[in-house]
């Protein structure tokens, strides 16, 4: 064998000596790596971050419903009672106001909900507290009352970003012709005054005999 093709052997058995050896090392994980980064204690607070947070407002009970979006609740800790009026919604009218009343009474009436306080003025002229209210669901009690048609949507003090939900929801109302927006109200605040009818009555005069006469 020739100087060259000796050299050339060897030279591709080291090759493939060196190839098998780099496999064997990538299997058995004892690859080279870099120097492991320094372990640091965890931070609390990002700790903390990752959990739950709880739920937002402040949990009271519902002890009467006054209308659809007025209710007299019991602060914590054997509070005081306070009237609240629930923002984004307003009541449905005289067409619709029993039936709204009845329904946010059967939904709320002595039931735990959480207050949201409003982010304008505490209260409102008739000295109620404004807040939105969520049932201990989390569902916000402005949305299901549109749902429902017991209450239109009302944006005057509530934060603009709570109104979209409450309109679809109003909008989905009307479009199924539930509560004020379905017969007899059809969407209007008071009832329609029945249509009077013209009744023609003939009229007969009578003449009344006077004293004397035949």
């Amino acid at each position: 064998m020739s100087r060259v093709a000796l050299a050339r052997l060897v030279l591709g058995v080291a090759v493939a000596v060196a190839a098998a050896g780099a496999a064997l090392t990538i299997a058995t994980g004892n690859a080279p790596t870099t120097a492991p980064a320094p372990v640091t204690a965890p931070d609390p607070a990002a700790a903390l971050a990752g959990l739950d947070a709880p739920p937002e407002g402040e949990r009271v009970v519902v002890e009467r419903v006054v209308d659809a979006v007025t209710l007299d609740v019991r602060l914590p800790d054997g509070g005081p009672i306070v009237r609240v009026r629930a923002l984004g919604v307003q009541p449905p009218g005289a067409c619709y106001g029993e039936q709204a009343t009845s329904f946010a009474s059967r939904v709320l009436d002595r039931r735990a909900v959480r207050l949201v306080g409003a982010t304008g003025p505490a209260t409102d002229r008739f000295d109620r507290r404004l807040a939105t209210v969520t049932l201990d669901g989390g569902a916000d009690y402005g949305v299901l009352a549109a749902e429902a048609g017991i209450a239109r949507a009302y944006p005057a003090d509530a934060a603009p970003a709570a109104m979209p939900p409450i309109r679809a929801a109003q909008d989905r109302a009307r479009l199924a012709e539930r509560g004020v927006w379905g017969a007899p109200c059809r969407g209007a605040e008071t009832p329609d005054a029945p249509a009077s009818t013209s009744t023609t009555t003939s009229t007969t005069t009578t003449t009344t005999p006077t004293a004397g006469s035949s």
